[in-house]
């Protein structure tokens, strides 16, 4: 018996996933889980959300990476002031940066914008106006 390779995901890993995130993701991010979680893009691994119809492949999941790594990350910056309550990261860059959505500030269609934030200096850059601006970007990383 052969396992099927489940691609996308359903809205009830989505909800069970912002549940524990205590957010709600953005749209358009949710629309490309459901057709694509666990792709990644290019070189760019996009956190899923855990599916339990393909446990491992969506272990490193969205919940996981925002409770465990960066939670670690975080503590470097326990001795300042910086707030990094507003940001959910959705995908890892490189070696420890992240790409993630900001909820302090929304773009055009509502939705939180993407920022790239800095592992050695917490700075934060906005990328794009939305998840949806984000994947249409020339030049995207991966």
């Amino acid at each position: 018996m052969s396992k099927t390779r489940v691609i996308g995901t359903s809205t009830d890993a989505i909800q069970a996933a912002e549940k524990e995130l205590g957010r709600t993701l953005p749209k358009s991010f949710s629309d490309w889980l459901l057709a694509n979680n666990g792709k990644s893009l290019g070189a760019l691994t996009i956190f899923p959300v855990r599916d339990a119809r393909d446990p491992r492949k969506t272990w490193e999941s969205i919940v996981h990476h925002f409770k465990k790594d960066w939670q670690e990350w975080l503590e470097n910056f326990s001795d300042t002031s910086t707030d990094f309550s507003a940001l959910l990261p959705f995908a890892e860059f490189g070696t420890g940066d992240y790409y993630c959505f900001n909820y302090a500030v929304n773009g055009q269609t509502g939705e939180p914008v993407v920022v790239l934030w800095s592992h050695e200096t917490g700075e934060i850059d906005q990328v794009a106006e939305s998840f949806a601006a984000f994947l249409a970007m020339p030049g995207r990383p991966g």
